[in-house]
């Protein structure tokens, strides 16, 4: 029996292809990759538009960017106009290494709270130096006005944290989608924020199901396109069949 090519496309989901080796990722206990997060991002987008979730390409091109060229860069994504934003964060310093780094933390922005809060799974705070690097790159962005004040910079220190090597980016996922849903719902719990709802439902648990709802998610759109692909080649066999009887 031939082996599945790792490369393979198996789908296309607004800006983002997925490849045959994206699912290997999610099914074994593997570090997330770009493509995984910028497609779950791009999934959680549909929620409003007033939350804008930056893939980790963009998060990455803004942590090095040189400063003169930052404000034509980060003009199109339109910040001043999200309530919240949402940025993943890798600990890759190399711009020569393409997805390089060995973890993932989240740091959104809160417009009400004028406030970036940092949420990192690992104990050691590993990627709170690069956090802060993002953080002073773009905060003088987040407003219109330059003689706003700055937003501040905040620590989530009382989250739980990843039991193994691995599941940091898997965190930033489940701490998005949580973050998401609270926006949905703040106009009830009033200034509560969302983090209750991190230390009660990310749990290392939780987080491992994750994985196999994300899969589930992938694989409930593939039979779409598929779907579609085998449609278009039944009607070109139509076509043909129709042509040849004139």
């Amino acid at each position: 029996m031939a082996k599945s090519n790792p490369d393979e496309k198996i789908l296309s989901y607004n800006d983002v292809v997925l490849r045959r080796s994206d699912l290997d990722i999610l099914s074994g206990p593997y570090f997330l990759n770009d493509r995984i997060i910028e497609f779950y991002f791009s999934h959680l987008s549909s929620c409003s538009e007033e939350i804008l979730l930056i893939p980790p390409s963009i998060t990455f091109w803004m942590m090095n960017c040189p400063a003169e060229s930052l404000k034509d860069f980060l003009d199109p994504l339109h910040l001043p106009d999200k309530k919240v934003v949402i940025f993943p964060v890798n600990d890759n310093d190399d711009v020569s290494e393409a997805e390089g780094g060995s973890h993932w933390s989240l740091l959104a922005f809160e417009r009400s709270m004028n406030t970036f809060y940092h949420h990192d799974s690992s104990r050691g705070g590993l990627s709170k130096r690069p956090a802060k690097r993002l953080y002073n790159a773009v905060k003088k962005f987040m407003s219109v006005s330059s003689s706003a004040t700055d937003p501040v910079y905040k620590e989530c220190t009382d989250s739980l944290h990843q039991v193994n090597g691995y599941d940091c980016g898997m965190y930033v996922l489940a701490i998005a989608r949580i973050i998401c849903s609270w926006y949905g719902s703040k106009d009830k719990d009033g200034h509560n924020m969302w983090f209750s709802a991190v230390k009660e439902q990310v749990t290392p648990s939780a987080v491992a199901a994750m994985r196999g709802e994300i899969l589930g998610l992938i694989r409930g759109l593939m039979p779409k396109r598929n779907s579609s692909k085998m449609l278009v080649c039944m009607e070109t066999i139509l076509c043909s069949a129709a042509l040849g009887l004139l």
